[in-house]
């Protein structure tokens, strides 16, 4: 019984030592950092009759000597203070190590829902938007949320008036 408990105790002793030198190993390199989200643009790509069509365009920075593996994104549209739309994708992305990666995030907003949002005049004023959600990150811990929140204007008259513009000049 003293040769296993002798055996037992080695056992343990060995296990400890292991841990000790991966988690030695784990931190005597550089630590992981978070890739860095910003929102490069919203911009308005057309206008319907009926609708709004907006894209808004994120870049992703893998600041790490690895790739980074993404399962998909959600994200939330609000407008003058109330929630628009909501939307998500699960298609996988991959992004290199220290390399840039961009997503669009398309939306389309009819009229009848931006007049419900707010009666006063829509087209003669900035509008105030909050694009916010969240991206997956894959990681040997499991999946980790990366949240991004970004908030800004956008003019429809401006739009229109440009949009007219481009139009009148292919004449």
């Amino acid at each position: 019984m003293n040769s296993r408990s002798s055996l037992r105790g080695k056992y343990l002793l060995f296990v400890f030592f292991f841990i000790l030198i991966a988690l030695g190993a784990c931190s005597s390199g550089e630590s992981y950092k978070k890739p860095e989200i910003e929102l490069k643009k919203v911009r308005i790509t057309q206008i319907y009759s009926e609708a709004v069509a907006l894209e808004g365009i994120l870049e992703i920075y893998n600041p790490n000597d690895l790739s980074s593996r993404f399962s998909g994104y959600r994200y939330q549209l609000d407008l003058e203070g109330q929630r628009l739309l909501t939307g998500e994708s699960s298609q996988p992305f991959e992004i290199p190590a220290q390399k840039t990666f961009f997503i669009t995030i398309p939306a389309h907003i009819r009229f009848q829902d931006l007049l419900a949002l707010s009666k006063k005049d829509l087209f003669n004023r900035n509008l105030i938007y909050c694009l916010s959600g969240t991206i997956f990150l894959d990681s040997w811990m499991g999946q980790l949320s990366l949240p991004f929140l970004f908030e800004g204007t956008i003019n429809l008259s401006d739009y229109l008036r440009e949009e007219t513009r481009q139009l009148l000049q292919g004449f």
